[in-house]
């Protein structure tokens, strides 16, 4: 992401930020960069408090819905840096009367859940997504799919979220044929056989209809499993125009994040406890499942209550519901299963 910003005496620096890591006790923003004009004395605290805001912003952009990352739009520069660990500079350089900083900062973890709580807001996990997304175009009645349809044409290069994946269907006699068929009903019935034969669990399908210089949309989601439909409308008069294409696209991107986002949720007011019986194979099995269980960004600590050779009992404090603590042990190299309302988790290996 580029932002260009312009300041008094025309003052030009862009920045520029790439990841958001997820650790048991912080987020981890790298690859933060910021490039401006050497104009004036103690500048380089300038561009690292620089760094910070977009740090900040970058953050909230991954982990907060929409709505939330507004109300903290003037969260002052002070309480961004108390809420870090601490930061590191990777690189710095002088060119051309140019200055380039690249650093890395690392949010408490504990420190943003009680910043969180006090505004009221809940944050979601940080995972990295793919998602299939599909988009059905009728305009006018007549059906448009594929490189016939400028919003699948135009999706990628719309600039795309940095938590998400969006893949693009091949085209397909068979799904063609079938939407055909069912052109009219197409928001009633199921469409999860567009999207079965991909093997991604995560699905977007994009129903755009054109009429009367409107663009009525029905978004159906699938995460998981966990299936929404939502709708909302556009004004757009002419579907050749780019710019309000690109900005319906932008939206909808934006869209099908929140409702991720709200499906994963960590509400960090209750806590919840689960006690694991954890099956231990050999001498390297223990140091794996802490390492597997570290990675959980939804587990806020775990205790060991009984250790033997062959089995561990743990107690494991969390946030979030049940359903995404089990996608988590999924994604993070465990087994599981549930028998008479204990809980057992395996490597898998």
């Amino acid at each position: 992401m580029k932002k260009l910003i312009l300041f008094s005496f025309i003052l030009l620096f862009f920045t520029k930020t790439q990841n958001v890591l997820a650790k048991t006790d912080s987020f981890v923003v790298d690859n933060i960069e910021i490039t401006g004009e050497i104009t004036e004395d103690n500048y380089r605290q300038k561009y690292i408090n620089m760094g910070f805001r977009s740090a900040f912003q970058n953050l909230i952009e991954n982990i907060l819905k929409k709505q939330d990352q507004k109300t903290l739009l003037s969260t002052n520069l002070n309480t961004i840096m108390s809420l870090t660990e601490n930061y590191r500079v990777l690189k710095e350089e002088y060119k051309g009367g140019m200055y380039t900083l690249k650093m890395e900062i690392k949010f408490s973890r504990n420190l943003l859940n009680d910043f969180f709580l006090k505004k009221n807001i809940s944050y979601s996990e940080i995972v990295k997504l793919n998602i299939i997304v599909y988009p059905i175009l009728i305009a006018e009645s007549e059906l448009k799919l594929f490189s016939q349809n400028d919003f699948s044409r135009d999706w990628n290069k719309i600039e795309d979220l940095k938590n998400i994946d969006f893949i693009l269907p091949v085209e397909n006699l068979e799904d063609i044929n079938f939407i055909k068929k069912n052109l009219s009903n197409l928001e009633e019935i199921s469409l999860e056989k567009l999207v079965k034969n991909y093997e991604i669990k995560n699905s977007a399908i994009l129903i755009l209809r054109h009429n009367n210089k409107k663009l009525n949309v029905f978004l159906k989601t699938n995460f998981k499993g966990l299936k929404k439909s939502k709708k909302y409308d556009f004004e757009i008069e002419n579907l050749q125009d780019e710019q309000k294409r690109a900005n319906i696209i932008k939206n909808l991107k934006f869209y099908i994040n929140d409702t991720w986002k709200e499906q994963n949720l960590i509400d960090i007011s209750v806590p919840s406890f689960l006690t694991v019986n954890a099956e231990i194979n050999d001498k390297n099995t223990l140091p794996k499942i802490i390492e597997n269980l570290e990675k959980i960004s939804l587990i806020d600590n775990f205790t060991f209550e009984i250790l033997s050779k062959n089995n561990a009992k743990i107690k494991i404090k969390y946030f979030g519901n049940i359903k995404n603590l089990q996608d988590s042990f999924v994604d993070n190299g465990f087994k599981f299963k549930v028998l008479h309302n204990e809980w057992s988790i395996s490597l898998n290996i």
